[in-house]
């Protein structure tokens, strides 16, 4: 995977296959920045004469974030009547059939609607690089399978929604989006993250500083490690140092932990 991550390099990326390529930027909790670098991201391709579209944003009713959308295409959302309510979701079959080069799909790790094609929206996003569709997309790293136990041992808070590692090792960019934890909480409290009513209760959950300095140090070591994963093999690499372990997990019938051993021998 390389290791740069301006726009010119995506559109390399862009222009050198057919297959759809998938681009991550990967934070450690709300508000880190993610959905405006894929904003960003999308208007610096588009400028270079990308066919570009929204897939979906989730601007979580943050007035600069909608802003940020400005004119960009956006493929109308899917609005689907939910237990009394209107829910949108991304329309897979737009996207798909608008047919762009690049599509920009945000929460990846969401859980779409009953009676969605698929449902994940991480497998809409699948589907959309088979149909040979590049991506730009975003997540944050509790939602990754393999980290859920981790993640609820070490912060108490529950996580129901998470995408298989897979997809992250499917990924041909992975960026990091930081920011310290300091002023992710100023933020929060300057309610640029969720509505006044709720920054109390998020201070006393996910947002406390242990917390979330335990998600940035996830964050910054999971994506060290992806890069490290698909740096390309030294010619002169010394064999007995390949990182080629191999890992057995041995489980009974019915075991109440199977799920989370499986999930940690995957690390």
């Amino acid at each position: 995977m390389p290791v740069h991550n301006s726009p010119d390099d995506f559109l390399e990326l862009v222009q050198e296959r057919k297959r759809g390529r998938l681009k991550l930027y990967i934070g450690y909790a709300a508000g880190v920045g993610k959905t405006w670098q894929i904003l960003k991201e999308a208007h610096a391709l588009r400028e270079r004469g990308v066919d570009l579209v929204v897939g979906l944003i989730e601007p979580h009713g943050r007035a600069e974030t909608a802003s940020l959308v400005g004119d960009l295409e956006i493929v109308p959302p899917r609005r689907t009547e939910y237990r009394g309510l209107v829910v949108e979701d991304m329309d897979l079959g737009g996207v798909i059939a608008r047919r762009p080069e690049v599509a920009v799909v945000d929460e990846i790790p969401h859980t779409n609607v009953p009676g969605s094609r698929h449902n994940k929206r991480y497998q809409d996003v699948l589907e959309i690089l088979e149909a040979g569709i590049h991506v730009i997309g975003a997540l944050d790293i509790q939602h990754l399978e393999s980290l859920k136990d981790i993640v609820e041992r070490a912060t108490g808070v529950k996580i129901r929604e998470t995408v298989p590692d897979t997809f992250l090792k499917r990924a041909d960019q992975i960026v990091n989006v930081d920011l310290t934890v300091e002023d992710l909480r100023d933020r929060l409290e300057n309610g640029k993250i969720y509505p006044q009513e709720q920054v109390a209760a998020a201070l006393e959950g996910l947002f406390r500083e242990t917390n979330l300095a335990t998600l940035r140090e996830l964050a910054l070591r999971e994506v060290a490690e992806s890069v490290e994963r698909r740096a390309p093999e030294q010619p002169d690499r010394d064999p007995a140092h390949a990182s080629g372990a191999r890992v057995m997990v041995c489980v009974a019938s019915y075991s109440p932990r199977a799920a989370a051993l499986l999930r940690r021998a995957s690390r």
